[in-house]
């Protein structure tokens, strides 16, 4: 008998461990808010996440296109104005609900959009910008594999032959493989290539200084400046660095969940995300006029020989892999949550390796796509500013700061949070008016702009349009059961 019940307690306990380990991973993977003790992720630790994210030769990249449009003394002063706006109101649009809940970015989507709405919104915003974002940072870590074969060869590189087209898809191979063993495996990774990476900026901006001094580098010019006019230059610099800014929107909240509460959620984003993103895109900045050239897979291999070119680009390459990581994950996350019951029947592994199909097509048969770059990053913000406009009203002003756990996370089609068959027409015609004020002001493809657009930027006023139409409307036409669970005043 005593046999019998202690064999009964051991199943018992073993089942509760069990259940209590699925509970974990629904949480990590987004299915269920995390608690504040199943929370990975303190102050430093998640700075170190936002600067490997941040720390990729797309902030390189970045700079040298600042490089096209003004000088050092501008594009400096661009990329921190542009910079620190976009991150700011995007990290308050995102991450203090994530850090304060534990919830999944695009579950807590619901209360804005809707179930449905909320759907919409992860198509256009993380779809196909995180597809994108995977192919391009593949081809730059296949081209700087194949600048490092061709440096330690001594021969020329070919940044669209057949090396760069393999490395990529190791390059996402690899990022699917961590990423299907789960955020310890990422942070992993981030706490060991976040500093060796801030230490290579520093030494790159060293060796650069070491052939120009300071003073005549932002003496210097710009490499093809498009307009005579040169307060037009400089606001379009600024505007390529706003939409840097708000590129993270689809991203941070998602990783903010795993912080332990709202300020570690929040002050990383400054620190991490901007510090590290601008002292890259300055790198590159200044690296592009002082040796014209803005693809930092080839401008690496002329700061300094052979040996240090080697090991820039190896660190390139292998940051590049922190990012992408970092961003499969989250959209995963979030695809789990506004896919429909098939979708999340998929096991974490395999609608992984799906995800980055399309990723992987674009490698082989469009590897153009990297030239795009540019105007690919800007018409990014004619989105995502309207969205840190209409997140921020509804969760500061509108909500004040509260959402329901149960209802979010419960039966949606007969929860406070259905609007209109699961669709809030409210935030929905907020984002698409933002998206209109945004290519009205100016279009990125042709980079034509209005002349407010010198005072104002495009992304700045997108974002506020966005955020006062969702709340005048809300605050008029959102009454009744089942429209949003809003507070009375």
């Amino acid at each position: 008998m005593t046999d019998h019940v202690s064999r009964g307690g051991f199943a018992a306990i073993e089942t509760e461990q069990e259940e209590a380990a699925r509970n974990r991973a629904a949480a990590e993977r987004g299915d269920a808010p995390l608690l504040p003790s199943e929370r990975l992720w303190g102050f430093w630790e998640f700075t170190y996440a936002n600067s490997a994210l941040a720390i990729a030769t797309w902030a390189f990249l970045i700079g040298g296109a600042i490089g096209l449009f003004v000088g050092p003394k501008e594009g400096i002063a661009a990329i921190v104005i542009g910079n620190i706006v976009g991150v700011v109101l995007t990290a308050l649009a995102t991450t203090p609900l994530s850090g304060r809940y534990g919830i999944e970015q695009f579950v807590a989507l619901r209360s804005q959009f809707g179930y449905n709405g909320s759907r919409i919104v992860y198509v256009l915003a993380v779809v196909v910008l995180t597809m994108g974002w995977l192919a391009v940072l593949a081809m730059m870590f296949g081209r700087s594999i194949d600048g490092l074969a061709a440096l330690s060869a001594g021969e020329a590189a070919n940044p669209t032959g057949i090396k760069m087209v393999i490395a990529a898809i190791g390059a996402i191979l690899v990022t699917w493989f961590i990423v299907a063993k789960g955020p310890t495996s990422i942070k992993f990774f981030n706490m060991v290539v976040s500093p060796a990476l801030v230490i290579l900026m520093i030494v790159m901006l060293y060796l650069i200084l070491q052939q120009r001094s300071f003073a005549e580098l932002l003496e210097m010019p710009a490499l093809a400046p498009p307009f005579e006019d040169n307060t037009l230059n400089f606001i379009i610099a600024v505007e390529v660095n706003l939409a840097a800014g708000f590129s993270w929107w689809p991203y941070i909240g998602n990783l903010a969940r795993l912080t332990k509460n709202e300020r570690t959620a929040f002050w990383p984003n400054i620190l991490g995300i901007f510090g590290a993103a601008a002292l890259g895109e300055i790198v590159g900045l200044l690296a592009a006029v002082a040796l014209g050239e803005s693809d930092p897979t080839i401008w690496m291999t002329k700061i300094a020989g052979p040996i240090i070119g080697i090991i820039a680009l190896l660190f390139v390459a292998f940051a590049n892999m922190t990012s992408m990581a970092n961003i499969l994950y989250t959209s995963i996350v979030g695809l789990r949550q506004v896919g429909t019951a098939s979708v999340r029947a998929i096991s974490w592994s395999t609608i992984l390796f799906l995800f980055c199909l399309i990723p992987l097509g674009l490698v082989i048969f469009y590897p153009q796509m990297y030239d795009g770059f540019f105007i690919f990053l800007v018409w990014t913000s004619a989105l995502n500013s309207a969205l840190a406009g209409i997140g921020i009203a509804d969760y500061f002003f509108l909500r004040g700061q509260k959402l329901d756990m149960r209802s979010l996370h419960g039966p949606q089609e007969s929860g406070p949070y259905r609007f209109w068959a699961g669709f809030n027409p409210i935030g929905l015609a907020a984002l698409a008016m933002g998206f209109i004020v945004y290519v009205a002001i100016f279009n990125p493809q042709t980079l034509a702009s209005i002349p407010a657009f010198k005072y104002l930027t495009a992304s700045v006023p997108s974002c506020v349009a966005a955020g006062v139409v969702h709340y005048v409307l809300t605050r008029l036409f959102a009454r009744g059961a089942g429209w949003g669970n809003y507070p009375r005043r």
